[in-house]
C-alpha cells in the first residue's frame, strides 16, 4: 500500500469521524448523510483517474452552487436554523474532495473540511458519541498529518518506497494521546466564561406522554405503551432517601375541570399558601436535589413537594408562578438544585380545625356544570361522620384505592368519563383516580387540584442517582388545609400507579450508557466556573481556592500537602520524561547529532534530509580546518551506525576529542 493510499484513507476516515461527531450533536438530514456516507465509505476503497476526476468536477460545481444558493435562502427569508444547511454544503465538498484522483493535492481541504464539522458540531450540545468520535478523529489526525508529511517529503526527493514500521506508527499515535492530555488539562484549567455565548445549545423540546398543558381522560380504544425515554436524572449529595418508589416529583398543576380535560385558568390568583408555612408548620428536615432535567415543551420545573427554594447556574431563571408551580425562563436543558421538606406534616396536626387563608373557590371548588349527582352523593356517603377533611380525604382516597389500575384504556368514548369510572369500570389509570379524587372533594367543599408530574425512578448504581423516565409520567391530587397549604394525596393503587418499566434486555445497558452521558453532560458540556473551583479546591485546598476569588488580608492559607506533594510529582515525572524519554542512541549517533546541531548553530545550512556527506561538504565549505575532525566522527558514525561495528573504548574517546575539535573551531572566525 503506497503512502498516498495510506494518507487518503486516513483523511477520508477522518471525514468520517467529524459526520459522526455532527451527528452525536445535531444530527442530519437523512439523505446528506446517506449520500456522504456513501461517498466516503467508497472512497476509501476506490478513487478515479484524473481524467474522471476532472469529468465529476463537472457535477460537484453546480450542486454546491445550489447548496449555497439555498443556504443564502435560510439566511436572507427563512431566517432559521444555518448550520444545517451550511453543514450539508461541507458534506458535499468533502465528498467531492475524497473522490478525487490520488495525485490531486487536496491534503489540507480535507483536512479543513472534516475540522469544520468538528467545529459544527460544537454549535449543539454533543452526546457521548461525539466523544468517541473526537478521541478517533484526534488519532487519525496525527497519524494522517505525519503520513502526509512523509508523503510530500518523499516526491520532493525521489524516494519511492517510504517504510513505516510498527513503532512509527505507535508512536505517532501515542502522540494523539499527549494532545488529548493537554487538551484535557487545558479544559479544566482554563477560566470559565459564560454559557450559551454561541446563542445554540438548545436541544429539542420533548413532549411526554402524560405531561402536557392539560390532562385528559377522553382518550379511549388503545393501551398505553412504556416509553423508556429518560427526562430527569436526580443527585442527592446528602444521600438518597429510603423510599425511592414512592417519590413524586411534582410538576403543573391544573384548576379547572370540564368532565373530560384539566387546564389551567387564565387570570389565576394568588393560590399558594406563604413560604413561611412550609418553613416553619412543614417537618424541618430537608431534602436536598440536584435534578438534570431534559428540555421540554413545557417550561417546569420538577421537584419534590413543595419546593422551598430553586437555585440554577446553568443560563436559566427560576420563576414561582400564581398556582405555586416553578417554570423558568432561558433555553437549553434545565440543570437545577431544588430543596424540599423530607415528608407531610403529621395526621394530627392536619387534624386540626384551623382557619385562615384559603385560595379562590371560583377555581379549586369548580365542577362541571353536568356533573353526575351520583357523584356528590358517593362523596357524602363516603364521608359520613368525619367531621375534619384530612379523615376525609383519606377515606376517599382509601376507597378509590380498592380499584383496579389498568394502562387498557376504555373501548369507546362514552366509556371514557368520569361516570363510568366510578360506578361501572372502576378501573383505569393514573388519571382517572386523580380526577375522581378531586372532584369527590370538591364535591363536599374541599379545595383540590389535580397535579402531573412523575413517581418514582430507577436507580442507577453506575453513576450513584436516580434516572426517571417517561414510564413513570403519574398524576395526582394536592388537597388545602388552612396553615399548612397544598398537601399531596395519591388515590392510585400502591406500586402499580406509573407504566411498568421498560424491561427489555438492553435496558440495564442503557442505564450504564446513561450514566456515561450523564457524566459527559455534567462535566463537559454543564462544566462551570463552580465546578472549576470544586476540582481546585480538592487540590490545593478549600481556603486556599477561596482567597484566590476573594482575597482575604486578615487570614493566610497555602496549599493543602496533599496537593502540593501531587504537584511535585507531576513536576518531577514532567522533568525525568522531558529528559529520558526519547528513544536511547548509542554513543556515536549521538555525538553524530551533536555534530549536526553544531554545524546548524553555526549558520550552516543543515536540514532532515541533509546527508553524512553533504554535511562534510558544508563544514569544509566554510570552516575547513574543521573538515578534519568531523570527518572522523562521521566516519566512525558511519562504521557504527551502518557497517555493523561495533565501537571500542579507545574509537568513542578519539570521536568525542574529534567532536571537541570542531566545536572550538567553529567557535574561532571562519
Amino acid at each position: 500500500m503506497t503512502l498516498r493510499l495510506v494518507h487518503r484513507r486516513l483523511a477520508v476516515l477522518m471525514g468520517l469521524a467529524g459526520l459522526v461527531a455532527f451527528a452525536g450533536g445535531a444530527g442530519f438530514e437523512p439523505i446528506s448523510a446517506l449520500l456522504a456516507t456513501v461517498a466516503l465509505v467508497t472512497a476509501l476503497f476506490w478513487h478515479p483517474d484524473d481524467a474522471l476526476s476532472d469529468r465529476l468536477e463537472r457535477i460537484w460545481l453546480p450542486l454546491a452552487t445550489l447548496l449555497v444558493i439555498r443556504a443564502l435562502f435560510h439566511v436572507i427569508v427563512v431566517r432559521d436554523d444555518i448550520v444545517i444547511p451550511v453543514v450539508d454544503l461541507l458534506l458535499l465538498l468533502l465528498s467531492a474532495e475524497a473522490l478525487r484522483s490520488l495525485d490531486a493535492p487536496n491534503d489540507l481541504r480535507l483536512y479543513a473540511l472534516s475540522f469544520a464539522l468538528i467545529l459544527a458540531s460544537t454549535a449543539y450540545r454533543p452526546g457521548i458519541l461525539f466523544l468517541i468520535a473526537f478521541v478517533a478523529y484526534i488519532g487519525l489526525a496525527t497519524i494522517a498529518l505525519m503520513i502526509g508529511h512523509l508523503r510530500r517529503q518523499s516526491t520532493r526527493y525521489r524516494v519511492r518506497d517510504v517504510p513505516i514500521g510498527r513503532e512509527l506508527l505507535a508512536t505517532t499515535g501515542a502522540l494523539s494521546a499527549v494532545i488529548l492530555g493537554v487538551a484535557l488539562v487545558v479544559f479544566v484549567t482554563f477560566p470559565r466564561v459564560s454559557q450559551g455565548w454561541a446563542g445554540r445549545g438548545e436541544t429539542m423540546a420533548t413532549s411526554i406522554a402524560g405531561f402536557s398543558d392539560q390532562i385528559s381522560i377522553g382518550e379511549h380504544g388503545s393501551t398505553i405503551l412504556g416509553n423508556p425515554q429518560i427526562v430527569l436524572r436526580v443527585e442527592f449529595p446528602n444521600g438518597a432517601p429510603s423510599d425511592i418508589g414512592g417519590l413524586h416529583w411534582r410538576g403543573r398543576s391544573y384548576d379547572r375541570f370540564d368532565g373530560i380535560r384539566w387546564t389551567r385558568s387564565d387570570g389565576l390568583p394568588p393560590s399558594s399558601g406563604p413560604a413561611s408555612w412550609y418553613r416553619e408548620r412543614w417537618p424541618d428536615a430537608v431534602i436536598e436535589q440536584k435534578i438534570f432535567g431534559s428540555a421540554l415543551d413545557s417550561r417546569v420545573l420538577f421537584a419534590l413537594h413543595p419546593a422551598l427554594e430553586i437555585e440554577s447556574n446553568n443560563g436559566i431563571q427560576p420563576l414561582f408562578d400564581n398556582a405555586g408551580d416553578f417554570v423558568y425562563w432561558g433555553s437549553g436543558a434545565p440543570a437545577y438544585t431544588a430543596y424540599s421538606p423530607t415528608r407531610s406534616p403529621d395526621a394530627d396536626a392536619l387534624r386540626q380545625p384551623a382557619r385562615g387563608y384559603r385560595p379562590s373557590q371560583d377555581h379549586f371548588l369548580q365542577l362541571p356544570r353536568n356533573l353526575d349527582p351520583r357523584i356528590r352523593a358517593l362523596a357524602d356517603s363516603l364521608t359520613a361522620g368525619l367531621d375534619n377533611r384530612y379523615d376525609q380525604a383519606m377515606a376517599l382516597r382509601d376507597w378509590l384505592r380498592g380499584f383496579t389500575y389498568t394502562r387498557d384504556l376504555p373501548a369507546t368514548a362514552r366509556e371514557a368519563t368520569l361516570e363510568h369510572f366510578l360506578f361501572d369500570r372502576q378501573a383505569g389509570h393514573c388519571e382517572y383516580f386523580s380526577t375522581a379524587l378531586v372532584v369527590l372533594l370538591r364535591s363536599i367543599g374541599i379545595e383540590a387540584r389535580n397535579v402531573n408530574g412523575f413517581l418514582g425512578g430507577q436507580w442507577s448504581d453506575f453513576g450513584n442517582y436516580l434516572v426517571v423516565t417517561q414510564n413513570e409520567a403519574h398524576s395526582w391530587a394536592e388537597v388545602w388545609f388552612p396553615g399548612y397549604g397544598w398537601v399531596m394525596l395519591d388515590a392510585t393503587p400502591a406500586g402499580v400507579g406509573t407504566v411498568t418499566a421498560f424491561d427489555s434486555w438492553f435496558w440495564p445497558g442503557r442505564i450504564w450508557f446513561d450514566g456515561i452521558q450523564h457524566r459527559w453532560n455534567k462535566w463537559v458540556l454543564d462544566y462551570s466556573a463552580d465546578d472549576q473551583t470544586g476540582i481546585f479546591a480538592g487540590l490545593l485546598g478549600e481556603r486556599a481556592v477561596e482567597q484566590t476569588i476573594a482575597p482575604s488580608v486578615e487570614e493566610e492559607s497555602g496549599p493543602s500537602p496533599l496537593g502540593a506533594l501531587a504537584l511535585l510529582v507531576v513536576i518531577a515525572l514532567g522533568w525525568y520524561w522531558a529528559r529520558n524519554g526519547g528513544p536511547s542512541l548509542d554513543p556515536s549517533t549521538q555525538m553524530y547529532v551533536q555534530l549536526r546541531a553544531l554545524s546548524a548553530r553555526a549558520g550552516l545550512p543543515v536540514s532532515p534530509s541533509t546527508t553524512p556527506d553533504v554535511l562534510l561538504e558544508e563544514i569544509n565549505r566554510a570552516y575547513a580546518a574543521a573538515a578534519i575532525p568531523a570527518r572522523h566522527v562521521v566516519d566512525l558514525y558511519l562504521r557504527s551506525r551502518f557497517g555493523g561495528e561495533s565501537l571500542g573504548d579507545s574509537e568513542v574517546r578519539r570521536m568525542r576529542d574529534a567532536l571537541e575539535s570542531t566545536r572550538k573551531i567553529f567557535r574561532a572566525k571562519p
